[in-house]
């Protein structure tokens, strides 16, 4: 969806078309100035120059970026940024830290170096240049290449090796596209890089020409059998890894685990009378919800949370953002949460003790908004924001007043603020560090009406969450200076802060947490792949396994300057005008016994942003050679994606041998041409309206030489259209989707033609469990009036067992349940040579009934049976149906099976 019209700037540098919009110049400098180090590097790296400006393409925040049109389809918050490859696009959003800003801006990068070194070298050793290299390797590097590593990695790598779910190198497919992927092949390079040379890496792209597995590049480059080289990487992670376990410990060993499904974040404790009860947000099924669970850390059996708010269904709760802390609950029972909603972030305030949504509030300045902390009072609300400038700031709301205030500008990254217990300062997490710790994440303290800033913590780590204990004469943080995230606390002395404890040794992280006591606290912790809640004592934490970290603050200098691109003129900023440019081009050419040998060939051209989109579209279905010019098709379009109201118009003249279901079994001659126009507008991004118009002069020939039917044809219909439903592997597993559809054709000039139509389609899912669901649908169709055209079923999609287009009618009516489940999630086939897996087989029982008429209903037919659905490469579900069908208005089964298959998603 477009909520808004970017205006589009440009600024040029040596090596780039940097693109950004709104205030976001400054920051787009800083990026520019990333860019430029960046190609430097990469050029010497990779021993590659690219002499063609590179367009990098800046969004504000990852909300705006969701809105591209560069990328078609949706684009989920784990995605940071995208290397498009036809037209060499670079697409990023400021996800709130200059240093993850440059981070992914290398990233990128270095996909474009690697693509124009593989093409080169593919091309100068007249390779066919259309192959890859596997993309555990691309990501890999791309994050080897393009920082020093995080946090999140060592802990995803530590969680894998230790837990058992690590897959070594000749399996790296089985995990493709997923970020454990990314990880793997990051470390693998660091691997190589130590074991074997840095050099390596680069001769493993200057030799991809030389085989056809990449196997065998990596054997011919590094000298030793594949075999050789994974039992090497596996031993050195073993090496690294499992000695942490001498000082380090699972944190299901030391704590108190409270749950045992899904994703799990934000816990916030909450006590009114004798209820306890823990508020938080998380995904179960799909959907990211509002949920409770009672406190009951001495439960032999886990507690089931139940859901408060309903998230992801609607336009209001449109997303909740899962693994950003966007939750807060006051000591008087108010819940503050985020949704996005539209084209921003909101802050919603839902009443525990009424139960409902007191209050939502929008800023027209604040774009995406994280962090959220009530005051000790509950009148206030501190949290933090990213604005039009792509500054991530702390801003203030007095709940009392209604009013906003802002504590800080700059952009510098300041995130996860909280409340002293007067509400006189405010105590947040910032990147602004100077000194001999520059950047690192420390904790600062700024007091609301001096707005002076002081450090809270001096540190070469990154802290986050932080939090007073009940009491409020304790301070308590997470921290990653063990290398993963775990919980510490600060000392002071006279109220001056002097250095810091760490009060958990967890081998992965632990993340942010709430106090049920002035000791005990709820978290939520990471290990074998999954955010659970555990609740811990920290004062059962021993003296000797504390470790202690003192402060100095007189290293901590000036803060620290992002550097910028260097502008020789203004004239290297402009306003963006659209170019427009290829994207593909298509040919092809057929031959058919029935309808001859005929060709075509479609071609797309847009401009650099994807939001204007042209379409040529031009084919010849001649049979014989005197035809050639009475049977041109061509049509033009336009599409344009680059507002709310998404539209299309064009022209078209369609020529050549029909076949109609309406009449009977026999081909007639139609010349069309005409024009249409149509367009979506989108409520949300889960209904939409669409409108279409379009007037065609048809001339059919309905006995050769005899006679003819002439009509100018004008049809326009109205729909409205609603989707809240999520995928499984082979189709929908809960939500809901319909369209209504009126629509009306009529020959305006003739007659000869004259019919409404009408479409209800209605598709219920009923979540049995986290995989199972029973999918039904109930779907009428109606044509009536003169000439009015034939709707058709029969097969796979509809009336399983019936043939495909046996079924015919102005009227149809259809309907489905179907029970879908797991049947085999993995099925290996090893062959002496090779192997084959199949993953995500799933199995369906069925029950399919419907008819179609034209004047008078005279049978309803059906079908019911069983099937299995396999999904090959995320792209194509292969389904196979066995069965029985319904004969004779539903009095007997048909006597024999019939076997199905097809491909296609379930509806």
């Amino acid at each position: 969806m477009q909520y808004e019209k970017f205006d589009w700037k440009i600024l040029k540098t040596e090596h780039f078309d940097i693109y950004y919009y709104d205030n976001f110049g400054e920051m787009a400098e800083i990026g520019a100035k990333f860019a430029e180090d960046a190609f430097d590097e990469y050029k010497v790296k990779f021993n590659n120059y690219i002499s063609r400006k590179i367009p990098l393409i800046f969004y504000n925040t990852h909300i705006q970026f969701e809105q591209t049109n560069i990328a078609s389809g949706f684009i989920p918050e784990g995605v940071g940024g995208f290397f498009e490859f036809i037209k060499g696009r670079v697409v990023i959003p400021y996800l709130g830290s200059i240093e993850e800003f440059k981070h992914v801006i290398r990233h990128e990068l270095v996909h474009v170096f690697m693509s124009n070194k593989i093409y080169n070298v593919l091309k100068d050793h007249r390779v066919s240049t259309d192959k890859a290299p596997p993309l555990w390797f691309t990501e890999g590097l791309a994050e080897y290449w393009s920082f020093n590593g995080d946090t999140q990695s060592e802990m995803i790598m530590r969680d894998a090796v230790l837990n058992g779910y690590f897959v070594d190198l000749p399996n790296l497919y089985s995990i493709e596209g997923t970020y454990l992927m990314y990880k793997e092949g990051q470390y693998f390079l660091q691997f190589i890089s130590k074991q074997y040379g840095e050099d390596k890496i680069l001769l493993l792209m200057e030799n991809f020409w030389r085989f056809s597995t990449f196997e065998k590049v990596i054997e011919f480059t590094l000298g030793d059998k594949i075999e050789e080289i994974n039992n090497k990487w596996v031993f050195s992670l073993k090496q690294k890894y499992f000695p942490l376990y001498q000082k380090n410990y699972p944190i299901s060993i030391k704590a108190i685990k409270l749950t045992d499904s899904g994703f799990n974040f934000a816990p916030r404790f909450y006590s009114a009378d004798t209820t306890k009860e823990i508020y938080f947000v998380g995904n179960k099924d799909g959907y990211t919800s509002i949920y409770k669970m009672n406190y009951e850390p001495d439960n032999e059996e886990f507690v089931e949370p139940i859901r408060v708010i309903q998230g992801e269904k609607d336009a209001i709760f449109e997303a909740f953002h899962l693994l950003d802390n966007s939750f807060d609950v006051s000591k008087n029972g108010i819940i503050a949460f985020v949704t996005k909603s539209l084209g921003s972030d909101v802050i919603h305030l839902f009443s525990i003790n009424e139960n409902k949504l007191i209050d939502t509030f929008k800023f027209d300045e604040l774009i995406s908004i994280r962090s959220l902390s009530f005051s000790n009072d509950g009148k206030k609300i501190v949290f933090s924001a990213t604005d039009k400038k792509g500054f991530v700031d702390i801003f203030l709301l007095d709940l009392t007043e209604n009013k906003l205030n802002r504590i800080t500008n700059d952009y510098y990254s300041d995130t996860d603020p909280i409340f002293n217990k007067d509400g006189s300062a405010i105590i947040f997490c910032s990147d602004r560090t100077g000194g001999i710790f520059s950047q690192k994440v420390n904790l600062f303290e700024i007091n609301i009406n001096s707005r002076e800033i002081k450090y809270l913590t001096y540190t070469n780590c990154n802290i986050s969450t932080p939090h007073f204990n009940p009491e409020y004469n304790k301070l308590y943080f997470t921290c990653d200076y063990d290398g993963v995230y775990n919980i510490w606390e600060l000392n002071l002395t006279d109220s001056i802060p002097i250095g810091m404890t760490q009060l958990t040794k967890f081998v992965t992280s632990a993340y942010d947490f709430s106090f049920v006591n002035n000791t005990t606290v709820v978290t939520a912790g990471f290990e074998k792949f999954s955010f659970q809640f555990y609740s811990i004592d920290l004062a059962n934490v021993s003296d000797t396994a504390k470790k202690y970290v003192k402060f100095n603050f007189d290293q901590t200098g000036v803060k620290w300057d992002a550097g910028k691109i260097s502008l020789q003129s203004e004239a290297q900023k402009v306003k963006y005008e659209k170019q427009y440019s290829l994207d593909y081009a298509v040919s092809q050419l057929v031959t058919d016994p029935v309808y001859g040998t005929r060709g075509g060939a479609l071609f797309l051209l847009s401009d650099l942003m994807g939001d204007d989109n042209y379409l040529f579209y031009i084919y010849n279905t001649a049979e014989v050679q005197s035809e050639i010019l009475k049977n041109f098709n061509v049509a033009i379009s336009r599409i344009n994606l680059g507002e709310r109201a998404n539209y299309g118009y064009g022209i078209f003249h369609y020529a050549g041998r029909r076949y109609d279901i309406r009449e009977s079994d026999e081909f007639f001659y139609e010349r069309v041409f005409g024009g249409y126009f149509d367009l979506f507008y989108p409520f949300s991004s889960f209904d939409r309206i669409e409108t279409d118009v379009s007037l065609a002069n048809s001339d059919k020939e309905l006995f050769e030489d005899i006679i003819g039917r002439k009509s100018l044809l004008l049809s326009n219909s109205l729909s409205f259209v609603h989707d809240n439903s999520i995928w499984g592997p082979t189709g929908p597993l809960d939500g809901s989707r319909f369209r209504v559809l009126l629509g009306y054709t009529s020959d305006i000039k003739y007659s000869n033609v004259n019919y409404y139509s009408f479409i209800l389609d209605y598709r219920k899912y009923f979540r049995l469990g986290l995989r199972t669901t029973l999918a039904a649908r109930a779907s009428i169709f109606i044509n009536h009036g003169k000439q009015a055209r034939r709707y058709f079923a029969g097969g796979s999609w509809d009336l399983r067992g019936w043939p495909r287009f046996g079924i015919r009618g102005e009227k149809l009516w259809l309907s489905s349940v179907e029970l879908r489940f797991p049947l085999i999630d993995l099925l290996l086939i090893n062959f002496p040579i090779f192997g084959l897996s199949f993953f995500n087989i799933r199995g369906a029982l069925y029950f399919d009934a419907g008819s179609a008429w034209d004047n008078s209903y005279y049978q309803t037919l059906g079908s019911i049976g069983t099937g299995i659905r396999i999904n090959l490469f995320n792209a194509i579900v292969l389904r196979y149906d066995v069965g029985k069908k319904i004969e004779n208005n539903f009095k007997h089964f048909q006597p024999k099976l019939f076997y199905q298959f097809f491909f296609g998603f379930d509806f």
